[in-house]
């Protein structure tokens, strides 16, 4: 796939729809200002940018579509999240509210290569944590 180099706004944009889409089947421009906290106007706006370079389908009042680009931009975007967020809440134990927002914020840092690698952590730490917890050993992530 082409890589289109995005600004965080934009793939909050993307992210707000595909989110939309999943839950509501349709994503509406009222629907992602609601979702994103921002005006109609600034939506349109940016609907009008991600059109332009073929992410979304979007015909005046009506849906926002994800075209194939936008969605797998969608879902790489929101997979990230995803295993941010889950990291954060089970892992650091960080309250929901504030995980959502960090991760919000983290997942547009972090290149595909690092959350591999975030993943691979997990996995190793919570083997680790399971196999002590069989053996009864105190453990910590600094004697992993």
């Amino acid at each position: 796939m082409e890589e289109t180099n995005l600004s965080q706004s934009m793939e909050d944009y993307i992210e707000a729809i595909h989110i939309l889409e999943k839950n509501n089947k349709v994503a509406r421009v009222t629907d992602v200002g609601k979702e994103l906290n921002v005006k109609k106007a600034s939506v349109v706006a940016a609907l009008n940018y991600l059109k332009s370079i073929n992410v979304i389908t979007h015909e005046h009042y009506g849906y926002i579509t994800l075209t194939r680009k936008g969605r797998e931009i969608a879902e790489r975007i929101y997979r990230k999240h995803k295993i941010l967020y889950d990291f954060l809440t089970n892992t650091l134990n960080v309250d929901k509210a504030k995980a959502k927002e960090e991760a919000c914020a983290i997942e547009h840092a972090l290149s595909e290569d690092t959350i591999e690698k975030l993943v691979s952590f997990v996995k190793q730490a919570n083997y680790l944590l399971r196999k002590n917890k069989k053996t009864k050993k105190k453990s910590n992530i600094y004697n992993l």
